[in-house]
Parts: C-alpha cells; sequence; structure tokens
C-alpha cells in the first residue's frame, strides 16, 4: 500500500521471521555465538530463552542459513504432544521413515538412520521451538535421545528454544539429569533505546528505503511504547507508515505514532509492553488495584530482573574468561635454580644456630660431675 509512495521495494515491518532483516544487535551477536558454539562443539543440549517476539525464531532460521551442508535439521514448532508422539515427528522432519505406534521399533528407526547419517560425515540437529510447552514426559523423551551416542560423540544435537517459562521449567529438581546435560545457554531480552533506534533504521534500509523516514522522537515513542520487543517494533512501525501514507506525510512524526499507540492500546496491553501505569493513588487516598493487574505488574517485573541476571551472568563469565587469558598471558616466568639457590641456603641456616645455644641444659650434668669427684676423694 505505501511501498512505492516512501519508496520501499516491500513492507520493511512484518511480522514474519525473515533472516534477511535480522538486525543483529550486540546480545544477538552474543545469542548467535553461544548457538554457533554449541552446535559446532556437538555436545549436549543448547537452550535458548527470550520473551515473546524478540527475534528467537528469526535468528534460528539464520543460523540454519550458515549451517554447513552437511548437516540434517528437525525443526519441530508443533510443542503440544506426548513424549511419543514428540519422538514422531522428529522422525518425520528427518524423513527417516514412516513411524508406527511401538515406541521400541520408532527409537531404533531413528537410532539406524542416524548412525547411517553418521557414518557419512553427517550431522543431526533437533530444533524445538516454543519448547516452554512441552510436557515433563516430553522432556524425558529429549533427554533420552541424548543417549543415542557414537563412538566418540553423540548422534544428535538437541537445541531447545522457548519463552522463560522454559528456564523455569528446567529448574524443577525433577528435570536435574537434563539439566545438567545443558553446555550453552543463552537468555535474549528485548531492544534498549539506541538498539531499537538503529533496528528501525536498519529494516527501513533494506527495504530500499530512507532510513531516517521516522523522526528520532517517533523512535522514542515507539520503543517506550513496544518496550523493546521487536515484534511489537514492527507492528507499530508498520502501521504508521500506514497513518503516514493516508495522511500523504514525508516522515513519520512522534504525533503519527502516539495517535497508533492509543489505536492499538489493547494489543500492546496483552503483550505487556510498555507504558503508563494503569492506576497511580493519589495522596490520601486508597487505591485497591485489579488483582489480575498486580499479578501482570509482577511478571513484568520478574522477567526485567531474569534478564538482568542473565546478562550478568554472561558479564561473570566473559569476565572470568578475560582475566584466565590476562593471568596467562602475564604468567610470571619461573625462576631458574641458580638465583634461587641463595636464598634457600640462608633460610637453611637458620635453625642451625638452635643446636648452638643448647649448652644451657650442661647445669644439669653438675651433679653428676661433683659426685663423681667426692668418689675419688674418698674413695
Amino acid at each position: 500500500m505505501y511501498e512505492n509512495f516512501y519508496g520501499l521495494r516491500e513492507r520493511p515491518f512484518t511480522i514474519v521471521p525473515n533472516p534477511g532483516y535480522l538486525y543483529m544487535s550486540a546480545k544477538h551477536k552474543l545469542a548467535f555465538a553461544h548457538l554457533k558454539y554449541g552446535l559446532v562443539e556437538g555436545t549436549g543440549f543448547v537452550v535458548l530463552t527470550g520473551e515473546i517476539g524478540t527475534g528467537k525464531t528469526t535468528l534460528i532460521r539464520y543460523l540454519l542459513g550458515r549451517i554447513e551442508k552437511a548437516v540434517d535439521v528437525a525443526l519441530v514448532f508443533n510443542t503440544n504432544v506426548t513424549g511419543e508422539e514428540l519422538l514422531r515427528l522428529i522422525i518425520r522432519e528427518f524423513e527417516a521413515g514412516e513411524p508406527g505406534v511401538d515406541k521400541a521399533a520408532n527409537l531404533a528407526m531413528l537410532n539406524d538412520f542416524l548412525i547411517e547419517r553418521f557414518s557419512r560425515g553427517r550431522h543431526a540437529i533437533v530444533i524445538v521451538d516454543e519448547a516452554q510447552n512441552l510436557s515433563r514426559d516430553a522432556l524425558e523423551e529429549v533427554r533420552l535421545l541424548s543417549n543415542l551416542q557414537g563412538t566418540s560423540k553423540p548422534l544428535l544435537q538437541i537445541v531447545l528454544v522457548g519463552q522463560p517459562e522454559l528456564r523455569r521449567k528446567l529448574a524443577d529438581p525433577t528435570l536435574t539429569q537434563l539439566a545438567q546435560r545443558i553446555t550453552s545457554a543463552f537468555h535474549l531480552p528485548s531492544l534498549a533505546l539506541d538498539e531499537a533506534k538503529a533496528y528501525i533504521c536498519f529494516r527501513l534500509a533494506q527495504a530500499g528505503g530512507n532510513p531516517l523516514l521516522f523522526e528520532p522522537e517517533a523512535m522514542e515513542a515507539v520503543h517506550a511504547a513496544s518496550g523493546g520487543v521487536p515484534r511489537l517494533i514492527n507492528i507499530l512501525c508498520d502501521a504508521a507508515l500506514v497513518h503516514g501514507y493516508a495522511d500523504e506525510l514525508p516522515t513519520i512524526s512522534a504525533a503519527v505514532v502516539q495517535g497508533v499507540v492509543s489505536e492499538m492500546a489493547p494489543v500492546l496491553h496483552s503483550s505487556g509492553a510498555g507504558g503508563p501505569a494503569k492506576f497511580e493513588p493519589s495522596a490520601g487516598v486508597a487505591v485497591t488495584p485489579d488483582l489480575e493487574e498486580r499479578l501482570c505488574a509482577l511478571e513484568r517485573r520478574l522477567t526485567v530482573m531474569e534478564e538482568r541476571f542473565a546478562a550478568w551472568g554472561t558479564d561473570v563469565q566473559l569476565m572470568t574468561m578475560e582475566f584466565a587469558a590476562l593471568k596467562e598471558r602475564f604468567k610470571p616466568a619461573p625462576v631458574s635454580t641458580a638465583e634461587s639457590a641463595t636464598p634457600a641456603q640462608s633460610v637453611r641456616r637458620i635453625p642451625v644456630t638452635v643446636p648452638a645455644e643448647a649448652p644451657s641444659a650442661a647445669p644439669k650434668k653438675e651433679p653428676e660431675k661433683s659426685g663423681g669427684f667426692l668418689k675419688r676423694l674418698f674413695g
């Protein structure tokens, strides 16, 4: 509709995951590094979490487009299934055959397929999207699949992608065996203001348009209303472009964005996006907020805390690695034997002086000497 008016090849802000429009912020680069490391190492589970619309699926598709061709991938989206149903889905995604109702036969079919692929130098990967919906039975089935081993490495690499609920589910003590097999995990947070501005400009440029089509105040309004969630940014920017086209505006101002935000308030509220609080108690007036609103507010605060803790954990890991590298780099050279001989000898001389002062015990022998003299005297 508005593409020709704004000189765009296509709509830059769609909600369909498109790897060609993935903006690699510092957070996305770090998440990509974690995913790539886990897949290259080929051991354990890889876990990627993030809020709805933060770009997890887009990042996975971007990764798949850059994996070597000697890889077979089973991508599972339907996660409201039992453990046996999940096994059948994986077999069908690999095109390893038509699974039956017998679980043992299905496991044997999958194992034979993986061994055949491994013998040809290929690597098998299962990516489970929306993994937070997996039941405990299905998660246990995933853990058992990791037992399919080759001579020196597992036959199957598993990637779990989901919302923050997945992290809480994996913290369940009954899933300790699964949690201990996770070798790489990353939580993808929402975009900061500067990142959101760069994200909007990047997508406009990717579509062949003017990257400064949105005024700075308009991009700030988009970030404030969306909370930095890429999917919500896309929804707001797309609607703003429609409004700008209808009014024949050369650029998108903050006023246009505010109008869109007012119209789409129900969508933003249901998504838990930013915005002013729904209630502000006045002085001297007791206000009892709705229980649902209080729970939503607490959940948003918990999400922010989780994101911060995840970021701190990543920072600590990086600092630890940097410290170890610096410690190894500036490790003092070992002291030669010739240089250390003199100090060692001086230290060993110290206790030698102690026996020299021992004659203080000589008076104890005087009775013996005097007794011997009297004996000789009186014979």
